[in-house]
């Protein structure tokens, strides 16, 4: 299957702008005084768009299972399922057991870090002890199949990506049988659906289209004469347009009820999913068409933190709960704004470092060996 460094990179920013969102959310800002008076305004927002990146996740991991599919992969859902599951789930036992080890060990500071931050972030978790149970009912059950986040709170958008690999298989099997007729009045249908009713599986109906688009041009590109100007000019568009609707929808959240319609075409999560879709896809085709597989040390560094972005998500909320909070508390007297710049860059290392090691234990190696087995107990088999 064809690699998207793109897609990488989408993840790597993603993860990124999750973790600013929550610090900001924490700390109030950055500790740079030009940064922290512009966060509200402009560009600068997008620090503060964690939201839409959960839905550009959610695209993405429903656009890379409807790819394979599209190509004519072959595919079995019940080895999807088991894989899907074990890359998930290892990882979470893992930042499981860190969160009880943490709370035993008494290195969660985010409570003594309260009373001094400029919001209620950091009171609200963490308060009480996580009974040693949930250790293995969290990782194995409750999170991925319940939807149970109180042993860790970014653990909520689990199970929507488990089950929404299905949906991603259903609709992609669906759209390959139908002709060209039939598949814009199935994804006009849906459309239309998810438009009334609304849901974080929008998301995964926008990846499949992504995924459709992507495979078509794949194609396109393979014939002679393909232009590669005018989806430049396109990827431009969409990128720019993207962002303004992401920029903008927070407007729409204070839009009055009145003007609601039956169906939830004003909510600012909608407004949100389409913004990150549109940019999305216009950050592919940019990336794609102008560095054709190419890397240097920037899109390198992109890519890299890509490849760790579920590590990442897993684990930079326990940093900011235990380190962060106790950088902050360390540096505060002397100067607030001052801890909190050093804060950040301490905490970034840190969560990189985390997530390198979350990466190659629990994601390359821990749920690889477990698939191996897995595979070998169900089709009596080793992996290619």
């Amino acid at each position: 299957m064809k690699r998207y460094d793109s897609i990488t990179a989408i993840k790597g920013i993603a993860c990124l702008l999750v973790f600013t969102t929550h610090w900001i959310g924490a700390f109030g800002g950055f500790g740079v005084g030009f940064v922290d008076r512009h966060l509200d305004w402009g560009i600068m927002r997008l620090f503060g768009y964690g939201t839409m990146c959960v839905y550009v996740f959610f695209m993405l991991s429903g656009a890379l299972v409807s790819m394979k599919i599209f190509r004519g992969r072959p595919y079995s859902w019940p080895q999807e399922a088991v894989r899907r599951y074990l890359r998930l789930v290892v990882p979470i036992f893992a930042v499981s057991a860190l969160v009880i080890l943490f709370e035993r060990l008494g290195l969660f500071f985010n409570q003594a870090a309260a009373p001094y931050a400029p919001t209620s972030f950091l009171g609200n978790f963490y308060g009480e002890p996580t009974p040693l149970h949930k250790l293995f009912t969290a990782a194995l059950v409750t999170t991925v199949f319940q939807g149970d986040s109180s042993l860790y709170g970014p653990l909520w958008m689990i199970p929507y990506i488990f089950f929404g690999t299905f949906f991603s298989i259903i609709l992609s099997e669906v759209v390959g049988k139908l002709c060209a007729r039939g598949r814009i009045l199935l994804y006009g249908l849906m459309g239309a659906a998810f438009l009334i009713m609304g849901g974080y599986y929008f998301s995964f109906y926008l990846g499949n289209l992504l995924a459709f688009g992507l495979v078509r041009l794949e194609e396109l590109r393979k014939k002679e004469g393909f232009r590669r100007l005018p989806f430049l000019g396109l990827g431009l568009v969409l990128l720019t347009a993207g962002l303004a609707i992401a920029l903008e929808a927070f407007v729409l959240a204070g839009v009055d009820a009145f003007y609601y319609w039956i169906i939830v075409f004003w909510d600012a999560n909608f407004w949100l999913s389409v913004g990150g879709a549109l940019a999305s896809a216009g950050f592919i085709l940019l990336w794609e068409l102008l560095l054709e597989g190419r890397r240097f040390w920037l899109t390198g560094l992109i890519v890299w933190v890509g490849e760790r972005s579920y590590s990442v998500f897993l684990t930079h909320w326990l940093v900011i709960c235990s380190f962060s909070s106790w950088f902050y508390l360390r540096f505060y007297a002397g100067s607030p704004k001052l801890s909190i710049a050093l804060n950040f860059i301490l905490s970034t290392g840190l969560i990189l470092l985390a997530s390198h090691g979350f990466y190659e234990l629990f994601e390359k190696r821990g749920s690889g060996i477990l698939w191996e087995k897995a595979r070998i107990l169900l089709l009596g088999q080793k992996t290619e």
